[in-house]
């Protein structure tokens, strides 16, 4: 057992796929499977049921591979414990990510990194999903956090995706005194009438116009990159707004009931938004780099 047959079999299981596995990594899908099956062989059980339809845990690998990630982990951490005891980081890094995750995530994460390695600079940039991943791309950021709207293989392979452990849901936002303040749970058809007033650019409005072919009955009053002013004019029953739990923990004017939040259930909201850390695959040996995607793992 080595440490690059562990970071095969995390890609994989994340993946669920030996060909896009491979194409994360940069390496052969035969490469893959070849380390994959000397590792079952090594532990005398299978690991995986590879079909065309995808490759999905054995009821031993069910039971194996969580153990098999905590040695990958331990692994890692050692290494990079290693690194840090013989190197002093210092340096700026880029890094571009979307509102939700500026707001909750990052702080506290680059608040330890910083107390960690005080040498070490950030730039940040809060941009739309579309722009942070252009940003990576063009390596004008060094790193980026994004929201998963698309299967990953559809995404630039000069783009390297680790997944965070956080997801979140839609909620629609209205004031007190609106006819929807009752619901718990609402279906984005019921409200299509009413006037919108989305975050951002590109993200929420186009979930509202691909909807439905009819999007030229929907009216998008306005939309802005200032969460309080979207916030404000849904008190004032201006219009209705979509945003994610993340945006609204905590918010005062849901808890002092000045506003409520429902949660979007049916087609487009169905699934939980889920997150990732992306960076471009030159920056694959950048100590620094991996140093600080670490400790977002």
């Amino acid at each position: 057992m080595n440490f690059e047959q562990l970071h095969y079999v995390k890609v994989v299981v994340e993946c669920k796929s030996l060909t896009i596995a491979a194409q994360q990594l940069f390496v052969t899908q035969s490469a893959i499977s070849q380390s994959i099956t000397a590792l079952e062989k090594e532990l005398n059980v299978v690991l995986f049921h590879r079909s065309r339809h995808g490759t999905i845990p054995t009821e031993d690998g069910l039971w194996l591979l969580p153990k098999l990630m905590e040695v990958f982990q331990k692994t890692q951490e050692i290494t990079l414990e290693i690194e840090s005891r013989t190197s002093q980081f210092a340096g700026e890094v880029k890094i571009a990510t979307i509102p939700s995750l500026f707001m909750t995530l990052l702080p506290e994460t680059l608040a330890t990194f910083k107390k960690d390695y005080p040498l070490v600079n950030y730039q940040i940039l809060e941009l739309e999903n579309n722009k942070v991943i252009e940003a990576v791309q063009q390596k004008k950021a060094d790193i980026g956090f994004i929201a998963l709207t698309h299967d990953l293989s559809h995404f630039d392979t000069s783009i390297y995706f680790q997944h965070l452990q956080v997801t979140s849901q839609y909620y629609l936002l209205v004031s007190a005194s609106s006819r929807f303040a009752l619901h718990e749970e609402i279906i984005l058809e019921e409200v299509l009438e009413e006037p919108f007033i989305l975050y951002g650019e590109h993200f929420y409005p186009n979930l509202i116009r691909n909807f439905s072919t009819k999007s030229n009955e929907q009216t998008i009053l306005f939309q802005s990159y200032n969460s309080e002013v979207i916030k404000k004019s849904v008190m004032a029953g201006l219009g209705v707004s979509i945003l994610t739990n993340l945006m609204i923990e905590e918010d005062p004017y849901i808890l002092d009931g000045r506003m409520k939040a429902i949660k979007l259930i049916g087609y487009p909201f169905q699934m939980p938004l889920s997150y990732s850390l992306i960076y471009h695959q030159d920056l694959r040996k950048s100590p620094l780099i991996q140093k600080l995607a670490a400790y977002f793992d």
